[in-house]
């Protein structure tokens, strides 16, 4: 697909049937934190403010997962938006639940194959494009092709937050997106490539996704080719002084706090 598609009737339908009755709607809400929206068919941003009770874990939440591969004092976040789109996470959830029912316990898929967050940085300009959008790749495929033509998403935000990725405004201001995804199987990427490697031949499944490492090794880079695979959750907009000169080295081994999927691991989710 070239863009990102919202479910149909249909497809909601039976994605409720194969998650038994009721249990497909419930599939598809949206987190219990979110705010009430105007218009589910429009993404809004919901500032998050840390002297605020209600949101100050939440922002707590985000601003450590920024920063656990940064050098905070050479960071100034000046905001922290939720980015709340009812039909861009009703793509992602179907294509979630696609994706980890080709396992036989859908519960361990969601485990192994879901991200939450990677990190995509971008120029402010395509910052609106993405909220309406979401990770449309005529738009957020420009910067890299190395490991396949395909939207990019970092483990860590210190490669995201490289300009090169991250053009800072005429004010030095950068935005960065911290992105749910689901990356399914994987297989080491190929340059210029369309599409994942063949995972069953028999089958004619391609794997899900592409990576910057072999077989075995925690990756640090990768590559979706279908747009639902992954939806914006948060916008963080900041600046940055000491900008390393060097490109920051993609495989390195994650850093000791790491984990796959933060919510998960404090019990939100």
């Amino acid at each position: 697909l070239d863009k990102t598609d919202v479910p149909t009737a249909d497809q909601l339908a039976e994605l409720q049937k194969t998650l038994g009755g009721s249990g497909g709607a419930s599939a598809l809400d949206p987190p219990t934190y979110w705010d009430e929206v105007k218009n589910p068919l429009e993404g809004e941003l919901f500032r998050l403010d840390p002297r605020d009770a209600k949101t100050a874990d939440e922002y707590r939440r985000v601003q450590n997962a920024f920063l656990l591969t940064l050098p905070a004092k050479n960071f100034r976040i000046y905001s922290i938006d939720r980015v709340q789109n009812v039909s861009l996470w009703q793509s992602y959830s179907v294509k979630k639940s696609q994706i980890c029912a080709h396992e036989e316990d859908e519960n361990e898929a969601r485990r192994k194959y879901v991200r939450c967050w990677l990190f995509h940085g971008c120029p402010g300009d395509i910052v609106p494009k993405i909220l309406q959008q979401g990770f449309n790749r005529s738009f957020c495929g420009k910067n890299a092709t190395f490991y396949g033509k395909g939207v990019y998403f970092a483990r860590d935000a210190k490669y995201s937050t490289y300009p090169l990725y991250c053009r800072p405004d005429p004010q030095g201001v950068q935005s960065i997106f911290l992105v749910r995804a689901v990356v399914g199987q994987y297989c080491k990427g190929v340059k210029d490539a369309l599409t994942p490697e063949v995972r069953d031949a028999a089958k004619n499944l391609l794997y899900d996704s592409t990576v910057d490492t072999d077989p075995g090794k925690e990756p640090s880079i990768y590559v979706t080719y279908h747009d639902a695979q992954a939806y914006p959750e948060y916008l963080i907009k900041f600046s940055q002084t000491n900008v390393p000169k060097a490109h920051p080295a993609a495989g390195e081994a994650p850093h000791r706090m790491y984990r796959q999927n933060i919510l998960e691991a404090e019990g939100i989710e």
